[in-house]
C-alpha cells in the first residue's frame, strides 16, 4: 500500500469513497475541494492506493494555537473503501497524518467522529486517541 498526496486523477475514485464515507459529492465538487486543499498551507489530503485502486483518504490541517505557543493539527476526514476496513488501512492513514503533523511542529492532532458512528470510536481509542466529549463542549453554526 502506497500512501501518497491526493491528485486529480483521483478524483473519480474519490467520489466513490465519499459516497461510502455518507457525504456524496459531485465529481466537480470534489475536483474544487481537492484543488482547495492543494493550494492551501499546512493542508493535506492523502490518499492510500492499493493494487492501482484508492482505498482510503484523510485530511489533515494545522493551525496556530491561540491560548498557548505551538500548533495543533485537526483530522477533518478519514474514509477507508468498504471490503477494506480492519484491514490496516485507517491506521496507516492516521499514521500518516500524524507524521504530517509532526513536520508543522504541531504538538497535537484532534479529531471528531460522529456518535453513530459506532465502529470508529474503538479505533480511535486503540489508536491512542482520548474521547475529550465530557470536557469540551461543542457549538456549530450553519453560515
Amino acid at each position: 500500500m502506497l500512501i501518497r498526496p491526493a491528485h486529480a486523477g483521483d478524483v473519480p475514485e474519490l467520489v466513490v469513497l465519499l459516497d461510502q464515507w455518507g457525504h456524496p459529492q459531485p465529481a466537480d465538487v470534489v475536483a474544487a475541494q481537492l484543488a482547495d486543499w492543494t493550494q492551501t498551507p499546512n493542508a493535506a489530503y492523502l490518499v492510500a492506493e492499493a493494487d492501482g485502486t484508492l482505498v482510503g483518504a484523510v485530511a489533515v490541517a494545522a493551525t496556530p494555537h491561540l491560548g498557548r505557543p505551538g500548533r495543533s493539527a485537526r483530522i477533518v476526514g478519514l474514509v477507508v473503501r468498504a471490503g477494506q476496513r480492519r484491514t490496516g488501512v485507517g491506521a496507516a492513514l492516521v499514521g500518516a497524518a500524524e507524521d504530517r503533523a509532526r513536520g508543522w511542529n504541531c504538538d497535537v492532532l484532534e479529531l471528531t467522529s460522529s456518535r453513530a458512528r459506532d465502529a470508529a470510536h474503538p479505533f480511535y481509542r486503540a489508536l491512542g486517541y482520548q474521547d475529550q466529549s465530557d470536557h469540551h463542549a461543542r457549538y456549530l453554526r450553519e453560515l
